[in-house]
Order: structure tokens, then sequence, then C-alpha cells
């Protein structure tokens, strides 16, 4: 087997630091990403030439997990327990209390999520006290409607689609694992897996290639997978906890954060970016209204 390439490292986009930084997305509309820390509680837009500029575009009284494209312009932001909404025109509003489908269980939280190809969200869970392998990966359609896609992880993370939208790979951490299911099936069925490691695998994107790019918590790089699990690149990133990427065409945009270390650097928490020569796959978009 070939050894793996190495690439050209990641590069810092402005000056920002992140306690938790999580979640980009690329918004191909309106030529931004957005992304969340989910210790300050806030949403950012990144814009401008280099996507430098920072602006906070929601503020909640508790976690902010994810933050997800929606097809009438709008956002959907999932918070710790439940979902809000933003129309084109900043207007938000509390969608679905989801205490419920957390099992009342006040540690227990939704993490990251994703948009699948017919517009439903798909979210998963953790637990911020012991870990007990009893976490979710649930779907939601824009009605209300929740099913259980899996059980018993350890913490559901990163989430993503082949270009054929009938592969989905999720990252279930603690067990440095990475699971593909059959997503043409009513029922999504796993069909294989494979083991991440060193480090803790965290966020994904697909490229157009069907290759994941998957964040290493506590590598300091984005490793590139095969959809089978064989390790093709590495990207070295300055920062210690990588948490998740998005692509903007061929540039990969990578979130980190100082959480976790006793001893943050300056590198630790801030966001990345780098030309990998390849583009990203579709970013779907939430089939529910935003305005309304």
């Amino acid at each position: 087997m070939p050894e793996p390439r190495h690439l050209a490292g990641a590069t810092r986009v402005g000056l920002t630091t992140d306690v938790l930084g999580e979640g980009p997305v690329w918004d191909d509309r309106e030529q931004c990403v957005y992304s969340v820390d989910i210790r300050s509680h806030r949403v950012y837009r990144h814009d401008g030439p280099d996507l430098s500029q920072r602006t906070v575009i929601h503020e909640a009284d508790r976690a902010v997990t994810c933050v997800l494209l929606a097809q009438d312009g709008g956002l959907l932001i999932v918070e710790r327990d439940r979902l809000v909404t933003r129309s084109v025109d900043g207007q938000v509003r509390i969608g679905w209390t989801l205490a419920e489908a957390l099992g009342g269980d006040p540690q227990r939280r939704f993490n990251d999520g994703v948009i699948d190809p017919q517009g439903r969200l798909l979210i998963g869970t953790l637990h911020e006290g012991d870990v007990e392998n009893q976490e979710l990966l649930l779907r939601m359609d824009p009605a209300g409607h929740i099913e259980t896609i899996a059980r018993s992880l350890t913490l559901s993370n990163g989430l993503g689609f082949d270009a054929t939208g009938q592969r989905l790979f999720h990252t279930d951490t603690l067990r440095n694992r990475v699971i593909v299911y059959d997503y043409a099936a009513p029922t999504p069925v796993p069909v294989r897996s494979f083991t991440v490691e060193p480090g803790y695998p965290d966020g994904l994107a697909v490229d157009a290639e069907g290759y994941l790019w998957i964040a290493v918590w506590g590598g300091s790089e984005v490793r590139r997978y095969s959809p089978t699990g064989v390790l093709d690149a590495r990207l070295p990133v300055p920062a210690r906890h990588v948490t998740a990427a998005t692509f903007a065409g061929e540039e990969l945009f990578i979130t980190t954060a100082t959480e976790g270390l006793d001893d943050p650097a300056s590198a630790d928490g801030g966001l990345y970016c780098a030309h990998v020569g390849v583009p990203g796959g579709t970013n779907h978009r939430w089939a529910g209204p935003t305005d309304a």
C-alpha cells in the first residue's frame, strides 16, 4: 500500500480564537462560511475577499452546536436541546424544543448535524458526563417527525454524503470509527466501518471524488481517506484540536478549539484554510421554511 501524501499545511484566516470552534459550512449563494463556537453560544459569518471578516449573527443562552443552510436562503441552527431558524432578513424563531429526544438528561445535548438530499436534518447526540455508549443519530423532517437512525454510539460526530446521496459517512468519535451507511434504504443500513487513529476523528467533509477529509482532535491535522478507509493524504494544521472542515471550491476551511488544552498556544482555536486541489461535494439544504 502506498504511503499517504503529505500536503502543504493550512494557514490562519484572521486572528480570531474559538473555545470550541465547530461545524463550518460553505454557502455558495452568499459566498461565505458559517461556523459556531459551541462554548460561546454563537454563530459566526465569515466573509470578505479572504473570509477573514467575522460577524456574530446569532447568540443564544445555551450551547449552539451547528448551523445548516436552508432552501429558502435562511439558516437552521441547532442548539443543545432545540432547533432555531434564522430567515434571510435576520428574523430568529424558536422551532422545536426536543428535550424528549435527549431522554430528559440535562447532560446530553445535540452535536454535529447535516442535511440529507431530501432536505431532512440528521443530528447526533453526546453526553457531557460519563460515556455510556447510549448516544443516538436522529433524522427529522420539516414536519417535525423524528426517527432513530443509529443507537449505542459513544459520541455522534461528523456527517457527510457522497455525490450520489446513497452513502452516508458518520463518525463515532470515542470508538475512533467512521461508519458507512447505505442511505438508499428506507432506514439506513451500516455496510462497513473503518478506524481513524491516532487522535480522535471529529467532523468530516466529502470531496467531489468521494474521499473523506476528517478533522482529527488531538492530531494537528486533517486526513483524507478513501470511502473504504484507506489513508490517502495528511494535511497539517498548526492547532492541536482540529474539529471540522468545509469545502469552498478547492479551498478547505478548518475549525479548531482551545478546549481540553491546559496550555493553549496562539495557534489553537483559530480558523484555517488550505488549497487541496479537489472541490467539495454538494451541501444539501433544509427543506423547511425559516420565515414562519
